[in-house]
């Protein structure tokens, strides 16, 4: 059989049920007692996680790929995944100028996207 505690909400002062199941979680998991009933956690919940929602609706108002309605890809609705800083080098080869998503350090050569193709035999 088991025992259960009721608590008054802090937020709504309602009183709800703490049963020895939920302490054996929360005690597993070094979690304090619930101040608040299921209710009003799941309000406290739904506004943190709308704050996160907020975040990423501006981050995908910012994505070019959503705004022009474009899809790159097999026509999924992916994100750019590749947004590495580009760096301005000349190709060893040819001598166009052309970028690299690394630091060219001059130890060795760096090829444009066409010599580097032709060199792998692409």
């Amino acid at each position: 059989m088991t025992a259960s505690t009721q608590i008054i909400c802090r937020d709504c002062n309602n009183a709800f049920i703490y049963t020895d199941a939920e302490r054996d979680f929360r005690d597993s998991r070094g979690l304090t007692r619930p101040e608040l009933c299921p209710e009003c956690r799941g309000k406290e919940r739904a506004r943190r996680n709308g704050d996160l929602i907020l975040l990423y609706q501006r981050a995908d108002a910012l994505d070019p790929f959503l705004i022009s309605g474009e899809t790159p890809g097999n026509g999924r609705n992916h994100r750019v995944r590749d947004t590495r800083q580009q760096y301005t080098t000349t190709c060893a080869a040819c001598g166009s100028e052309t970028s690299v998503p690394f630091v060219p350090r001059g130890e060795r050569p760096v090829y444009c996207r066409s010599c580097y193709n032709a060199r792998k035999g692409r």
